[in-house]
């Protein structure tokens, strides 16, 4: 008898299973639709978010955008196997309350579908408009838009919501903070100095170090299976990353300090200027960086200026306090036809107008010609102190001060990069994985790991984007919203990185587009508030209050169109 009950149960067992598996074999071309949907959303991520990761790095000039392509696709997809499955789980489980859709499984897949191409068109569009807006704020959006059309307001977890809304305001104002602290202290023990090197070269090791220290010890507590670092006691983990964090202290300050010291050695600076009247016999110092120098070289060359604008009038050109104007100033001392033949062929730069670097070249070849085409106007140069200035002028790194931060900033980028690849990975394949489990279990709640091939088919897709459409993006991080110097990049870089890093291994989905906006207006106003743009601060910061709205209806209105009309 108990034999027969148990033949008889698990002759049900096996029905049931086979009618399941009949049943959801019906719902396949969601999960094909859903990939490929999926792969589109992971594209956008990577047009829009990854300029947050390299984006200062190019800016400053310390890589070139196909360096920064190469650097971020090696890291992103790194990254989103090793730290994107927990942050993915609090995505896919954490927004809504997936139980409600026990017994209609399909509709939670069709929801899936409808949250990433609600996400992927807004990002896409944003991406258009060269806004870095946040994944995080698009998938969260999409997701309640097409919970609010299934199931209405009460299948949405407000607390959750309200939760991560909370990290929203919070991360850019924490990494803001923490920035503005960095660079404070780097400016005032390492660039303000009159000879910054030796205390540059003191405390390069200690970056180092904290940054390795740092990294490490998120990748291993955060647990990644792949690794076996889920097994290891967090102080098993805290002594590991010390110790590798001890080693490459030791061995930048053996290997490192000295080659730079001797690299910096055969550097010539150009000092500041001493311009004397001979009129009045006075003379007056300016920086070579100052306001004052940077109107010198638009009054001696605004003829040239006009020949490279087509401004034959004559009229004075209008100045504000953008970099363009001045870069385009600087510029016109190459506009001079002596420059495309003759004489001064030699001297002749490939500059690109609207960049930083063209600026910092435009003054540092600037002195030279200054110094001939001054004399034809009465005006004599000499070395002398900086005694005149203008009042909150922007601050140039030394060549000596790029050097030292130069790898560093690589450094503090690629593992920017790395911490983006496994928060916001999770912003497209989150609901991707919410799409396959319920396919292969048939339940809403499953306690399946998620994937690793899920997580390194959306590291895919993220490089892709980045390779075909991330260089607008990345162009206003790092140079439209305020110049990035090496210096000002590392410290960026740092602490933005420690804000999302320490996010993604708590779980909790912040956006790296606002903690690196964030620390990018932070610096860049400490450093002079009339080099962030705030005009386009204004338009980002708009962005994001309309990214959960907008995605959120276009989410809704595909739901819609799926509830009502194929489904």
């Amino acid at each position: 008898m108990e034999s027969s009950t148990r033949a008889s149960l698990a002759a049900a067992t096996t029905l049931a299973t086979a009618a399941y598996s009949s049943d959801m074999s019906g719902y396949l071309w969601l999960l094909i639709l859903g990939f490929v949907i999926a792969f589109i959303l992971a594209f956008s991520v990577g047009a829009n978010d990854v300029a947050n990761s390299f984006g200062t790095a190019v800016g400053s000039g310390v890589v070139t955008l196909r360096q920064a392509c190469i650097l971020a696709t090696i890291f992103e997809t790194v990254g989103s196997m090793l730290l994107g499955a927990k942050v993915s789980e609090t995505i896919r489980k954490g927004i809504i309350d997936v139980n409600m859709y026990n017994g209609s499984e399909h509709v939670l897949m069709a929801g899936s579908i409808s949250a990433m191409f609600g996400s992927a068109v807004w990002q896409l569009t944003a991406s258009f408009l060269k806004l870095p807006i946040s994944g995080t704020h698009c998938i969260v959006g999409a997701t309640l838009g097409f919970s609010m059309v299934a199931k209405g307001h009460h299948g949405v977890k407000w607390m959750e919501l309200l939760r991560i809304v909370a990290s929203w305001f919070l991360s850019p104002l924490l990494s803001g903070i923490m920035s503005a602290i960095l660079f404070y202290f780097v400016r005032k023990f390492i660039l303000n100095k009159e000879d910054p090197v030796p205390n540059g070269l003191r405390a390069l090791p200690v970056f180092y170090a904290i940054t390795m220290a740092i990294n490490l010890f998120s990748i291993m507590f955060t647990g990644a299976p792949l690794l076996g670092f889920n097994k290891m006691p967090w102080w098993v983990t805290l002594l590991i990353s010390l110790g590798c964090a001890l080693i490459t202290g030791l061995v930048v300050w053996f290997f490192v300090c000295p080659r730079l010291k001797k690299k910096i050695r055969r550097i010539n600076g150009m000092g500041p200027m001493t311009i004397t009247d001979p009129h009045s016999g006075q003379a007056h110092t300016v920086h070579k960086d100052s306001g004052l120098y940077k109107d010198l070289l638009h009054k001696l060359h605004l003829a040239k200026v006009g020949d490279c604008i087509g401004d034959d009038d004559g009229r004075p050109i209008r100045r504000n306090n953008s970099y363009t104007s001045y870069t385009l100033a600087i510029y016109g001392i190459h506009g001079d036809p002596r420059y495309k033949e003759g004489e001064l062929a030699d001297q002749r730069r490939r500059l690109r107008l609207d960049s930083y670097n063209s600026y910092c070249s435009a003054v540092a070849d600037g002195g030279t010609v200054a110094k001939e085409e001054a004399g034809a106007v009465g005006l004599t140069l000499e070395a002398g102190q900086d005694i005149l200035q203008e009042e909150d002028e922007l601050e140039v790194d030394r060549p000596e001060v790029t050097h030292l931060f130069r790898f560093l900033q690589i450094l503090t980028a690629c593992f920017g990069s790395f911490a983006h690849g496994g928060n916001d990975v999770s912003n497209a394949i989150g609901p991707l994985v919410a799409l396959w489990l319920v396919f292969e279990s048939g339940s809403v709640v499953s306690n399946a790991p998620t994937p690793i091939w899920l997580l390194l088919y959306g590291g895919v897709g993220i490089t892709a984007g980045l390779w075909v459409w991330g260089r607008r993006v990345i162009q206003t991080m790092g140079k439209d919203l305020t110049p990035i110097t090496p210096s000002s990049g590392f410290s960026i870089e740092l602490s933005s990185a420690l804000t999302v890093v320490v996010a993604s291994n708590i779980g909790l989905p912040v956006s790296t587009t606002h903690c690196k906006v964030g620390s990018v207006v932070a610096v860049g106003w400490l450093r002079s508030r009339k080099a962030v743009d705030w005009r386009l601060f204004r338009n980002i910061f708009i962005a994001w209050f309309v990214t959960v709205p907008i995605s959120g209806l276009i989410s809704a209105a595909i739901m819609a169109l799926f509830t009502y009309v194929i489904l």
